[in-house]
């Protein structure tokens, strides 16, 4: 099979990859005319890329897909991959020149601060999240997720995509759900998902907005039918929001499991992302260890794999990339 640039894809669902890129989203027939392929084979291609994470069906036309961005698809691929040697290994200098060439190639969203279609907000969000820093709280008025779609990145506060990446950058992730999205079993199987990844979730009775607040300096706030989203950046309306935000999260309760205990809410993250993140704070190998209570042994075999997945020839050097490339 041909290879492509070293993204961990081959030539053809590469190349698919970077056309779903040029556009917010595509139909499987306009993609077969574009590329002078057949519709069945793009579609077969389209299977592939949307079971590694970097294609979800578009949430405002029905049969359209559109691209994951790559600041978000590519570092989980290659987070994934890394614990999988048998298959194609994304290098992680590769990853860094595709984003850098491709994340902005066209712009897929309209104007920043205008309203914007499902598709152009979960790109958006996407574009945010991957520069979140310290906080993201969700805001979920209601609704549960209707299927596979929708929490694989064409619902925004329902996409894992969304989620693994705000906590692989190390933020604290809170999700604030209405009871009654808790009461549906697909919302409450998602709910769990997010506390099972290390994100702390509250419910209350009822949310007056749909919203995502980003290092409470930046937030998207979605209408109620959630078809126009606007950005609100900085004076009272982002204030208004990090409050309200706030006092709802205070109020609300914590999720509890069926048996009626408390759903735990501690970092359950993979070990190598908090053996990376030691690594770029400066970390021993024995300080790492007494962190993590493993023995030094178990974290030298964990750099060793990330050196190697990410051509570093020293361990500082891995830790360094792995923040470039977005596995931090």
């Amino acid at each position: 099979m041909e290879t492509g640039t070293g993204i961990g894809l081959d030539k053809k669902s590469e190349t698919l990859y970077v056309k779903l890129l040029l556009g917010l989203r595509w139909t499987p027939e306009e993609l077969g005319r574009e590329l002078d392929r057949r519709e069945s084979e793009v579609i077969c291609l389209i299977d592939g890329l949307r079971e590694e994470g970097l294609v979800v069906a578009s949430g405002d036309v029905p049969g359209a897909y559109r691209a994951v961005e790559p600041c978000v698809a590519l570092p989980a691929l290659l987070s994934r991959r890394m614990h999988a040697p048998q298959m194609a290994q994304p290098r992680a200098a590769a990853i860094e020149r595709f984003v850098k060439l491709h994340e902005y190639t066209t712009d897929r969203v309209s104007r920043p601060d205008s309203g914007h279609s499902r598709d152009e907000t979960a790109t958006l969000v996407e574009r945010l999240i991957a520069r979140a820093e310290r906080d993201v709280i969700f805001l979920v008025p209601g609704g549960s997720p209707d299927g596979p779609d929708e929490v694989n990145g064409s619902c925004f506060e329902l996409s894992k995509p969304i989620i693994d990446m705000s906590l692989r950058r190390g933020a604290t992730v809170r999700s604030l759900w209405t009871s009654s999205a808790l009461s549906h079993p697909a919302g409450a199987e998602h709910a769990r998902w997010m506390a099972d990844q290390g994100a702390q979730l509250r419910h209350v009775g009822s949310l007056p907005v749909r919203a995502i607040v980003v290092d409470g300096e930046l937030a998207v706030q979605i209408s109620e039918d959630r078809t126009v989203a606007r950005v609100v950046r900085g004076g009272g309306g982002l204030e208004r929001l990090n409050a309200l935000a706030d006092q709802l999260w205070q109020r609300g309760v914590g999720l509890r499991s069926p048996a009626g205990r408390a759903v735990s809410t501690g970092p359950r993250r993979p070990r190598s992302e908090t053996v990376l993140r030691l690594l770029a704070e400066g970390l021993t190998d024995d300080a790492i260890a007494r962190r993590l209570g493993c023995s030094v042994r178990t974290v030298r075999n964990d750099i060793a794999c990330a050196m190697s997945a990410l051509d570093a020839r020293s361990r500082f050097q891995a830790g360094a990339r792995a923040r470039q490339v977005g596995l931090i």
